[in-house]
């Protein structure tokens, strides 16, 4: 049994080919019942995220039985196979393990170490169990998938250092202010960047959030998403002095923030720091606030600045995390290797007790033994024989067996009876 991985990602395909290939929640059932039908696929997981669509699948024959995957999701994406192909990956065996300790621990991600994904993963298991794709093989592998990622996340500093704009400025916050419980911000705009840095701001226990829009309706939506208030757009001039950190992202042409506006504000915050965070091109916060006392101003320049540096401090700690992933492929591939040994271990011990039932039976006929009793406590008696003979070369055989070792017979009997020389 080996597992093998059919997939694309951020990597390899444009956002509208990995649309076309996500699985929803509700075709996960069916999809799962395809792969299943076919007698050379024992296991399968699939994992679908807005920036990858993997399927995981254990079988004794990956090349025929990927080929088999690959038909039914150009099926499922209504998509020819050879064109399907440009934006696919295959890894099988321990390049396969190797892949989805990397994926979970974020290391293949578009952000490197962001978290989102290890809870993505641990998702994909939990479907896997209940769409009756998984077995003794990929429940091992989440097993150690857990493990791993939790290694990585502990004794690394792979999602520590934001390495996007809008958590760099809600960081540069955290570390003006300390602890954010106790102060507030007012977003100006209510796009993508805007959002992300208001959620930043709810992740990092900010006191209240405030949106303020030019279209009303976006404001709203915006604030809700993050539990927040609204400010009509043209109060939020005369409303700068209650607020300890104001972000802007819009697509404005002048200064929304001059600096007489700052000092306005300042002087009604009895001197208390304020901290204007311009994530916008062309910029919505005037630089020379800067030179207004206890006012600090950041532009997107400074922000990627510290993004850039951030990615290099992730890039450093990447390849510790590498050394944990390797030890959890070492981990299981061990575990995997005793598993070979469970068979061998029962084909011997079912081999024994044939012979025992065996045996009872021909001394019951030759010595004439009718009584049924009698012929339990026999059986018993060689049960127990049996298990006193096979306990230390089956320990043994257990713990020997996955450090592949060579040796003769002769040492292999010493080994296994721990017989002296």
């Amino acid at each position: 049994m080996q597992l093998a991985v059919l997939g694309l990602n951020h990597n390899t395909a444009p956002v509208e080919v990995r649309e076309t290939l996500a699985v929803s929640g509700d075709e996960l059932s069916q999809i799962y019942a395809e792969i299943m039908q076919n007698d050379r696929i024992y296991e399968a997981m699939i994992i679908s995220t807005c920036n990858r669509v993997e399927y995981y699948i254990v079988t004794d024959d990956f090349l025929c039985n990927i080929e088999s995957v690959l038909g039914i999701v150009s099926e499922h994406c209504n998509m020819e196979r050879d064109q399907l192909r440009k934006y696919t990956y295959i890894h099988c065996g321990e390049d396969s393990v190797h892949h989805i300790f990397r994926v979970a621990s974020g290391l293949d991600s578009l952000v490197m170490g962001e978290p989102q994904i290890f809870g993505q993963v641990k998702e994909s298991f939990e479907a896997c169990r209940e769409f009756g794709g998984a077995g003794t093989f990929i429940r091992k592998l989440e097993e150690y998938t857990i493990k791993t990622t939790k290694k990585v996340r502990t004794y690394t500093g792979i999602g520590e250092n934001p390495v996007s704009v809008s958590y760099a400025a809600v960081e540069l916050a955290a570390k003006i202010f300390g602890n954010l419980k106790s102060h507030n911000a007012l977003i100006i705009g209510a796009g993508e960047m805007c959002e992300l840095a208001a959620k930043h701001l709810v992740t990092s226990d900010i006191g209240s959030i405030t949106v303020t829009n030019r279209t009303m309706e976006k404001a709203e939506k915006l604030a809700s998403e993050v539990n927040g208030n609204v400010l009509p757009f043209e109060n939020y001039r005369e409303n700068l002095k209650d607020y300890d950190i104001v972000i802007s992202s819009t697509g404005a042409t002048e200064l929304l923030v001059t600096k007489d506006d700052a000092k306005n504000a300042m002087a009604q915050r009895k001197k208390r720091p304020m901290f204007f965070i311009d994530i916008a091109v062309p910029r919505d916060i005037d630089p020379a606030i800067n030179e207004v006392e206890n006012v600090y101003v950041y532009d997107i320049d400074d922000l990627k600045a510290v993004v850039e540096a951030n990615k290099k401090q992730r890039e450093k700690e990447a390849v510790k995390a590498e050394e944990y992933i390797q030890q959890g492929l070492e981990n299981f591939y061990g575990w995997l290797d005793s598993m070979k040994i469970v068979t061998v271990i029962k084909s011997l011990r079912a081999s024994f007790e044939d012979t025992i039932e065996a045996e009872v039976q021909r001394f019951a006929q030759k010595n004439k033994v009718e009584s049924k009793d009698e012929m339990v406590k026999m059986h018993y008696l060689l049960s127990a024989y049996m298990n006193k003979v096979l306990h230390t070369p089956l320990k043994n055989l257990k713990n020997k067996s996955s450090e592949g070792g060579k040796y003769t017979l002769d040492e292999a009997m010493k080994i296994l009876f721990e017989l002296e020389d």
